[in-house]
């Protein structure tokens, strides 16, 4: 019983994303008592972390990253009614400057310039691909998250999405899975003056170095994954709405 409801306290924080007692108090028709142990129990565990303090203290499953900020911003209709400086690189000099931070994540110095190489080429795509085609906001998200023992690094724009700027290049790509899989797979010829895209091949080849790492990236209604972790990247891209930008989630084990 008790491990039957610890898995429902689990499911419960995981779908809404950072849970208060009361409300699982309240969800569960328990008493306070059991719930704050079983808290305490999935805490000793490492199975959930707790951030804030007093009444705002909010309880999330530990190894998850939060991306509700990125993905309502990804997915607004309209131009974003949040556009938080601290996450947005409204220029490329901007973003090459936050990238350096990716040392003081738990990344092992002998990974630290993979990850910068690969964010960076992720990055460099937002702009190089959207160049006097935003949608509205100019520049990438980004934004990195260390939680339970493993990195997410999530770079994302509101710019004209992967299908029609390899369209220019190649008429036959139609729709943006194919687009996706030949940004991420394929070595485009005839490409001149414009060098985007196939540095994303180098970026793949990153994260399927090693098993513990994975990759998602979504634009439009495309989404692919790759690296051994890829899968579970790809299940918190798949709750984001469809929009004509591009969102790449990464995720790097710091064990």
């Amino acid at each position: 019983m008790k491990t039957g409801t610890r898995a429902k306290i689990l499911e419960i924080i995981n779908k809404r994303s950072g849970v208060r007692p009361s409300e699982l108090i309240q969800t569960l028709e328990l008493t306070p008592q059991a719930v704050h142990r079983h808290l305490r129990t999935l805490l000793e565990e490492g199975r959930l972390e707790r951030r804030g303090a007093g009444p705002k203290v909010l309880y999330f499953v530990a190894g998850k990253p939060q991306l509700e900020r990125v993905q309502a911003w990804f997915g607004a209709k309209s131009k974003p009614a949040e556009n938080p400086p601290e996450l947005i690189c409204e220029t490329r000099d901007a973003f090459a400057g936050r990238l350096p931070r990716l040392t003081s994540t738990g990344l092992g110095k002998d990974e630290q310039s993979l990850a910068i190489a690969a964010v960076g080429e992720i990055g460099n795509n937002s702009f190089d691909h959207n160049l006097g085609h935003w949608k509205d906001t100019p520049g990438c998200w980004y934004q990195t998250q260390t939680t339970g023992g493993r990195l997410w690094i999530c770079v994302a724009d509101r710019g004209q999405g992967i299908l029609k700027s390899l369209a220019r290049v190649d008429p036959g790509i139609t729709d943006d899975h194919t687009a996706l899989v030949t940004a991420f797979e394929k070595i485009l010829s005839g490409r001149a003056p414009e060098r985007r895209g196939n540095g994303l091949k180098y970026v793949r080849n990153i994260i399927t170095g090693k098993d513990r790492r994975g990759l998602a990236c979504r634009s439009g209604n495309g989404l692919v994954d790759y690296g051994k972790l890829g899968v579970e990247c790809r299940e918190e891209l798949a709750r984001f709405p469809e929009s004509a930008g591009t969102v790449t989630l990464i995720l790097w084990s710091l064990k």
